[in-house]
């Protein structure tokens, strides 16, 4: 009998690579859920597959595709390799107009070394802007080449896996916690509104750095029912914004399958599940 396909979902945090597997067709089941700490330096990996970082690297995807009959394999990129913005859609709509607005954005980078992907928001008349370097994604996909579907995926785009999975309703704010940035998404009614990410040298000034955010993107400032962390450091950082965010808001860590609302034969787990929430919603099928 053949064996079931299955998707895979990788997120990296702090030179970990955590890793879940769900069954084509899951919606809330993991089939496999797990965490490799490597010696080597994983950014090098990510950054150069050809480097004996990136050979040791792949060698783990490569375990995985024996073990697993995979279909898919989607991983999360960090928010510091990429450019968001939101555009007016009449910019979208003009092809001079959209591609004079990606050359100033991505300047003296040439155009076909730039991934680009637009992103429908809550408020119509805008179009949300992603853009990476086109090794990245390349780089990324290198690591499994016997996979029929290999995608990188955004912070922002797991708030919407997560509003289809969890169905929240309201509106929320999804924050990702990474070692030198956290991303924001918010999400009103099941649709994405609006995101950004803060980069910081010394984590004693996010609070800083929040407020100067708020002052180009005031959706920070707004109401949001419930607010979740995940990623690293979750519960520093939710500690540091207590004077930025809504008190009203319910304040969740996604840090168990609980919380998550996914199932599991394991019940515990060596690692914090904070971490590997992102890898979760991106092996579940969600569509």
């Amino acid at each position: 009998m053949e064996a079931e396909v299955s998707n895979l979902g990788v997120c990296f945090f702090s030179g970990r690579m955590l890793y879940s597997v769900a069954e084509k067709g899951a919606k809330d089941t993991v089939q496999q859920l797990g965490s490799y700490e490597f010696s080597f330096d994983v950014t090098e990996a990510l950054n150069t597959p050809s480097s004996e970082a990136g050979v040791q690297l792949k060698a783990v995807f490569s375990d995985l595709e024996k073990e697993f009959h995979l279909e898919s394999i989607r991983m999360l990129t960090e928010p510091t390799h990429e450019c968001w913005t939101a555009l007016p859609k009449v910019v979208y709509d003009d092809s001079v107009e959209r591609e004079q607005h990606i050359a100033i954005l991505m300047k003296g980078v040439p155009r076909e070394d730039i991934e680009v992907t637009w992103h429908a928001v809550s408020k119509t008349r805008f179009k949300f802007l992603c853009l990476r370097r086109a090794q990245l994604t390349k780089n990324y996909r290198s690591f499994s080449d016997q996979v029929a579907i290999n995608e990188c995926c955004s912070d922002f785009e797991i708030g919407g896996m997560w509003s289809s999975h969890h169905r929240p309703g309201g509106s929320f704010l999804l924050i990702g916690c990474h070692a030198d940035s956290i991303s924001i998404s918010s999400y009103l009614l099941g649709s994405f509104r609006a995101a950004t990410y803060i980069h910081f040298d010394d984590p004693q000034d996010i609070p800083y750095l929040w407020l100067q955010h708020a002052e180009h993107s005031p959706w920070l400032r707004g109401l949001h029912e419930h607010i979740y962390f995940y990623g690293e450091q979750t519960h520093e950082i939710a500690e540091k914004l207590q004077s930025f965010i809504d008190h009203n808001s319910a304040q969740i860590v996604l840090n168990s399958l609980e919380t998550m609302g996914v199932n599991a034969d394991e019940e515990t787990y060596g690692f914090d599940l904070a971490t590997a929430f992102p890898a979760i919603m991106l092996s579940l099928d969600l569509s």
